[in-house]
């Protein structure tokens, strides 16, 4: 081959490199504002949870995983913001990602989680939620419209929840 023939190649296919990786950042980004996707998923204890059943409440949606040490750092404010507000008033949805029953299970036993622990078995409302890292926040207002995503550990109070919902 030729060096000039090379250097056409070459260029070619640094090109279609370039157009590849800018094709795939043009993915679908994930959403701030608008409808939350309705899912319904499946808790610890079996029971379904669909998304729209908690219309007229302030949803806290949280993903996370078991094995994600800034998931875990946040959980203790999540249980103690959990048991501070009005239950007719605020739901708490945490999804783990891609864990089996029983280990997250296990977890929340032993650190005494009382909220509500959701199953995302295979990822899919998390990837429908465009979800790139965890743990990733969402307040969903009482109509069912998604307020805010909040991605990263943080200590949760009451009045920051009620700060970002007005």
């Amino acid at each position: 081959m030729s060096y000039q023939m090379y250097r056409k190649t070459l260029i070619l296919s640094l090109l279609l490199c370039l157009f590849a990786s800018m094709a795939y950042g043009m993915g679908k980004v994930p959403r701030t504002s608008g409808r939350a996707i309705d899912f319904t998923l499946i808790d610890l204890n079996g029971n379904a949870h669909t998304l729209s059943d908690y219309r007229g409440k302030i949803v806290f949606l949280n993903f996370w995983a078991t094995w994600c040490p800034p998931c875990r750092a946040e959980m203790p404010s999540m249980q103690k913001l959990y048991q501070s507000w009005d239950k007719e008033k605020y739901v708490l949805l945490a999804v783990d990602i891609g864990q089996d029953r029983e280990r997250v299970k296990s977890f929340a036993d032993e650190n005494g989680y009382t909220f509500t622990i959701l199953l995302d078995s295979q990822g899919r409302i998390a990837g429908k939620y465009g979800i790139r890292g965890i743990p990733t926040t969402c307040l969903i207002d009482q109509q069912g419209n998604l307020i805010t995503r909040i991605v990263g550990s943080r200590e949760w109070s009451l009045k920051e929840v009620e700060r970002i919902v007005k």
